[in-house]
């Protein structure tokens, strides 16, 4: 029955009572309101629910009907699964309704409620308490426009229920009125209405509600507009005073249930439900996250299986750098075994044409000029001798090093010559080189094949990353917008 009556309220609901229910769902209303109640925070909390209205205008029905059920299904922490039929659409309606009646009267001490409408017409009750209450502490001007206005909408009703209010008032006349509301109040009218009399009840609701503020909307809206009204209606009566707090996140929510249902109740009673727009918008939006899951799942496996490649072939890298080091090294023992049979050789021997003839004619002066200044170096004197020559010396000393150093230079050069150009000297050691240049080759090549395969493969890396973060982000706005949606598997939800 709850689950019902929560459904037809829900499902009926559209325009601005929609609009208005879906901004109450997530709208931080003020509750801890004072006795002394100002008008102006009314008209601040009435512009402010227009405003976000009015931002919902394009937003398709369908989706504030998905978001308000779910919304309430939080509040409860119910489990949510993917709806797919009308039965298990109304199992969680129902789930809703129930515990929202069952925390109702958990929080209200004398509230017997069997039924949202029970609910509804118990927060009623206690909206006319508090109009009663201000009714007591108006000015005695406030008193005689309430009392006229409401002499005004008893003129206006239906014979039927002009003759209950003056069965009420015993005589159709002010002074009778005025004893009414001082002894049992303006909740005495209400209860001389039957339980279906709804536009008879809104009119008389408007009326009352005006010794708080002008009512400008339509009846429909009642409840909405005046959230803060109803709140403090709930927070003033003495069947709650205990549990201010426990209500306090609990209200808000009761007051989009309490529009939902007076919404239906008052306009749409006659009309048929059409579940499946909701369960389509249901559907939809489970396809769309289940998608997003396994496409986040499989950048997750790109990018794990991108990691493995990129470690793979940084260590292969590193293998053939260190083959590349070792070979090198090799290459270079094997030219100082060159360089040191040259320097025991007589190269003016050698025929290499102009330009080794040019560098062995360099080398062998380079090597005369050491020669010569060692030997000057080593000559002995006598005490003073020695003293004279100790500046000459160290220059000498000097050029020696210089010299003995652009020798090998020399040496290095021919060396070289002589790889570059084959030359029949040291044989055995240029076929080793030759044979180590051929690897040395080879692994250059494949280091410069694999860092540019590990640039590709980091680039590819980062787009996979982006997908990742990309897909996460619309997962987390989806179960942001979505209650429930995160505590199933991608697997439960494709069953």
């Amino acid at each position: 029955m709850n689950g019902q009556q929560l459904l037809y309220g829900l499902l009926t609901s559209k325009g601005d009572i929609l609009r208005a229910a879906y901004v109450l769902c997530d709208h931080r209303i003020y509750t801890e309101m004072s006795a002394q109640y100002q008008q102006t925070e009314h008209t601040d909390f009435q512009a402010s629910l227009v405003e976000e209205m009015k931002l919902l205008e394009k937003q398709p029905e369908v989706d504030m009907h998905l978001h308000i059920l779910l919304e309430m299904a939080k509040f409860f922490e119910l489990p949510v699964s993917h709806a797919t039929t009308n039965g298990e659409l109304y199992e969680l309606s129902d789930n809703i309704g129930n515990l929202l009646v069952s925390k109702y009267n958990e929080l209200f001490s004398i509230a017997r409620c069997h039924t949202l409408e029970d609910v509804m017409r118990h927060q009623i009750r206690l909206f006319f308490h508090l109009i009663d209450s201000q009714y007591m502490i108006a000015t005695n001007r406030q008193q005689a426009v309430f009392q006229q206005q409401l002499m005004n909408w008893i003129e206006q009703l239906p014979p039927m229920y002009q003759e209950r209010m003056i069965d009420a008032l015993g005589e159709y006349q002010q002074e009778a009125l005025v004893k009414l509301l001082q002894k049992k109040g303006t909740i005495e009218l209400y209860k001389q209405l039957p339980l279906h009399a709804y536009p008879a009840i809104s009119g008389l609701m408007a009326t009352v509600m005006s010794i708080f503020i002008p009512v400008n909307y339509p009846p429909a809206l009642l409840f909405s507009m005046n959230a803060p009204l109803f709140l403090m209606a709930s927070f003033e009566s003495h069947e709650i005073i205990a549990k201010r707090k426990e209500a306090g996140t609990f209200l808000p929510l009761l007051l989009v249930v309490v529009q939902l249902m007076w919404t239906y109740k008052l306009e749409h009673q006659d009309e048929l439900l059409n579940y499946q727009s909701l369960l389509i918008k249901w559907s939809s939006v489970h396809t769309a996250y289940q998608d997003y899951m396994k496409k986040k799942e499989q950048s997750l496996f790109d990018r794990e299986r991108l990691d493995s490649f990129i470690y793979k072939t940084e260590q292969y890298v590193k293998q053939l750098r260190a083959t590349e080091k070792k070979t090198v090294k090799q290459i270079e023992t094997l030219k100082t075994a060159i360089r040191h049979q040259l320097d025991e050789m007589e190269l003016t021997s050698l025929n290499g044409g102009l330009v080794l003839q040019k560098m062995i004619e360099e080398h062998e002066s380079l090597k005369q000029d050491v020669e010569e200044l060692q030997r000057k170096l080593s000559i002995k004197g006598d005490f003073f001798s020695k003293v004279r020559l100790t500046f000459r010396s160290a220059e000498r000393a000097v050029k020696s090093k210089v010299k003995e150093v652009e020798r090998k230079k020399v040496l290095m050069q021919m060396t070289d010559f002589i790889l570059a150009n084959r030359l029949p000297v040291c044989v055995d050691i240029q076929n080793e080189i030759y044979d180590y240049q051929d690897e040395l080759t080879t692994t250059i090549f494949q280091i410069n094949q694999q860092v540019e395969l590990l640039e590709e493969t980091k680039q590819s890396r980062q787009l996979a990353d982006a997908k990742v973060r990309r897909y996460d982000q619309e997962i987390k706005r989806f179960e942001r917008n979505y209650y429930g949606l995160k505590e199933g598997t991608v697997e439960e939800m494709a069953q």
